[in-house]
């Protein structure tokens, strides 16, 4: 039998609640749980979770803006 697990992400329900997404992805709609939150078993095998966390990492996360570095031969300008 699967034993209950200790949220590790931010965790939310899309808008009909078939399934559970990553914050930061565009069908969040209702927050599930919060790190450190304990999710039933019955939860966890419904929407997949391990170890508290969406398999396969199909949630979407924020991303930074990623620093640009000049290319190979060109110097970098400071403002």
């Amino acid at each position: 039998m699967s034993q209950n697990q200790i949220c590790a992400e931010r965790l939310y329900l899309t808008a009909d609640k078939s399934a559970l997404v990553g914050e930061g992805d565009a069908r969040a709609a209702t927050l599930y749980a919060v790190p450190g939150d304990e999710i039933p078993a019955s939860a966890a095998a419904q929407f997949g979770l391990v170890d508290g966390k969406l398999a396969g990492k199909a949630a979407a996360k924020p991303k930074k803006a990623a620093e640009t570095k000049p290319a190979a031969g060109e110097t970098e300008t400071k403002a």
